[in-house]
């Protein structure tokens, strides 16, 4: 008796351990898009847009042409963040402006072989690094530090400018686009092979996940997880599992979705419609 109550304790402490049905089979919250407003169509080939949250503002880059032709026409447009235009042409001189990104009052720009230092409060370039290699320089990011990391799709490399100096920071991604710094590590989505990897500090890539078509633009959610636009019309969810759930596809229409911003305390999601020449904003719920 004594050793089958023992063996009784013993079982229903080993159930008490285990994880139970409803935790193993938990379902992946996913969110929703809402659209709250877009811009009128008088944003010229809109590539990439960014929160200005010091200023309370949008900027969003207009190739305004061919996404390669160095033919001037390229500029920056201020929004506010209802979407209005506050000024079209706020920054203007560029070839073929894509991605941003913002540190210490500046303004990074990417543009083909060149990347371009804006002044904020000025509201003009104050540098501009050209980068002899490259062929088309695409999006930005930026570290803690202030380091600015930007990705060559055709050439399949990342650079990264400090102190004034850009140099080669990771070779042989095949179509690096969409770039995210977070912490010491770089989240990257390609456009060419529609993978998510993850590179960490000591320059070693990890993929994550993939399947990700025409990736393009990247950003974290502050309750985890990431989304994913797709040039081709979409937004896809990345959940803090890797697992994919697709929110938006617009490619049915023609409407691309190129790099997007994510407004974290407005829970508010802004797409660059590409050809389309609008910006639309849609709120993000969980």
């Amino acid at each position: 008796m004594k050793y089958t109550y023992l063996a009784l304790v013993a079982v229903i402490a080993f159930a008490a351990c285990q994880p139970s049905k409803k935790e193993e089979t938990a379902e992946i919250k996913i969110p929703s898009l809402t659209l709250k407003w877009e811009t009128d169509t008088v944003l010229t080939t809109c590539e990439s847009v960014i929160y200005d949250s010091a200023n309370e503002v949008l900027y969003v880059s207009n190739i305004n042409g061919t996404p390669t032709d160095k033919d001037g026409n390229g500029f920056i447009a201020k929004l506010g963040l209802d979407g209005k235009i506050v000024q079209a042409q706020w920054v203007s001189g560029m070839d073929a402006p894509k991605g941003m990104g913002i540190y210490n009052g500046k303004l990074f720009v990417s543009d083909i072989n060149r990347i371009h230092e804006i002044d904020i409060a000025a509201g003009n370039i104050i540098n501009t690094y050209v980068v002899d290699s490259a062929q088309f320089l695409n999006d930005i990011t930026i570290d803690a530090n202030g380091k600015v990391y930007v990705s060559d799709s055709n050439v399949g490399n990342i650079l990264v400018l400090e102190n004034g100096v850009v140099s080669e920071y990771v070779s042989g991604v095949a179509g690096v686009n969409g770039l995210l710094s977070e912490g010491t590590d770089l989240q990257m989505v390609s456009f060419a092979t529609g993978v998510f990897n993850t590179i960490d500090v000591n320059k070693q890539v990890t993929l994550k996940t993939d399947s990700i078509d025409a990736g393009d633009g990247i950003v974290a959610l502050s309750e985890g997880g990431y989304l994913v636009s797709s040039w081709t019309g979409k937004v896809t969810y990345v959940s803090p599992e890797w697992k994919n759930s697709l929110l938006l596809d617009t490619s049915a229409e023609s409407i691309n979705a190129a790099d997007i911003e994510y407004i974290a305390e407005k829970r508010l999601l802004l797409v660059p419609t590409f050809f389309k020449n609008k910006v639309v904003a849609y709120e993000v719920s969980q």
